[in-house]
């Protein structure tokens, strides 16, 4: 996938980094922004993280339109990113990764209980 790199705090307060697309590509062809907060520079996961979601933008054209509408298929990709995430973390207990359970709950307008999450993340480590 094509994408380019920004470092910019023009995010959402809650956001520390995000992958823009357009809403679909033609031919798979296409060239996400990837935005991160300069603070996080460094961090390889997070970079991972939105490199996972360019990727999906190039698997699946409909990824953007699928992402919004389908709380199922958003967090699908969201765990998928998140699993490349923390693999640069080094993560080996659910209790290092609770803060990403917290942000399923509260940021992507998911309809499942903690419990459900809790295993979906700790199936991740």
């Amino acid at each position: 996938m094509n994408y380019t790199m920004a470092y910019l705090d023009n995010l959402p307060d809650w956001v520390g980094g995000r992958c823009i697309y357009p809403t679909f590509s033609l031919f798979g062809l296409g060239t996400c922004r990837i935005v991160i907060r300069p603070k996080y520079k460094e961090d390889i996961g997070i970079h991972n993280h939105e490199i996972c979601h360019a990727t999906q933008y190039k698997r699946d054209w409909f990824h953007a339109l699928k992402y919004k509408f389908s709380a199922e298929y958003r967090l699908e990709a969201e765990l998928e990113a998140y699993t490349s995430q923390v693999k640069a973390y080094n993560y080996t207990d659910i209790s290092q990764a609770i803060w990403i359970v917290n942000a399923l709950v509260k940021k992507y307008d998911l309809d499942y209980s903690r419990d459900y999450l809790t295993e979906r993340v700790r199936g991740l480590l």
